[in-house]
């Protein structure tokens, strides 16, 4: 745990190298009258390194990696066939062509979960989100890659490329999880946010 004195050096160098001269009064107010508000996201900043996030949140975690032929995106019509509840397509900017697929999350290091809203504006920074026909491609080929196979229990792999609406009005995107020794198929509420257990596939080269 960090000491009384180093607590008080590190908001030291911090003060020191801040250049004042572009922070203005209302921001400065703004900021005193939000204590808790403050707090938390200055600790999420020290945990970042000390660095702001800028640009994609992405970070890989590295547990399989795997070339995926092109594929078509789903039509609606696809879609509804085998998932009745489906309403509509919201958004689908998942890749057609070939890809290499990544694993990573969009988790700061110290973070055990992000709520929906968090998981969503994070996502919006990550280029290459897998969707659903990556995801099926993976549950029908998972026998041959035990590599894949054996992560079963241990992640589940969320393809956000797609979001689709379900009937209840509930945004909805594929994800991959399971038992019984076999991957399968599920969606997830975007609203559920993110979980440490949770990975995102992504196309990469």
């Amino acid at each position: 745990m960090v000491s009384r004195e180093q607590s008080h050096e590190l908001i030291a160098k911090l003060q020191t190298n801040t250049n004042w001269s572009v922070i203005s009064a209302d921001l400065a107010q703004r900021i005193i009258m939000d204590p808790k508000g403050l707090g938390g996201e200055f600790t999420q900043f020290l945990l970042n390194g000390a660095r702001v996030q800028i640009g994609d949140f992405f970070r890989e975690t590295g547990e399989f990696t795997v070339t995926i032929p092109a594929l078509s995106r789903p039509t609606i019509e696809e879609l509804q066939l085998e998932f009745y509840w489906i309403k509509s397509i919201e958004r689908d900017s998942s890749p057609t062509e070939a890809v290499t697929l990544r694993l990573g999350t969009v988790l700061r290091a110290g973070e055990n979960s992000i709520n929906g809203q968090e998981y969503e504006r994070r996502l919006v920074s990550v280029t290459g989100l897998l969707g659903y026909q990556q995801i099926k491609w993976l549950v029908d080929h998972q026998d041959e890659h035990p590599v894949f196979k054996a992560l079963l229990g241990e992640i589940y792999i969320d393809g956000p490329g797609l979001v689709v609406v379900g009937s209840d009005g509930s945004r909805n995107f594929p994800c991959l999880s399971g038992g019984g020794g076999r991957w399968s198929l599920y969606w997830r509420w975007l609203s559920h946010g993110l979980g440490g257990g949770g990975r995102i596939a992504v196309s990469g080269k």
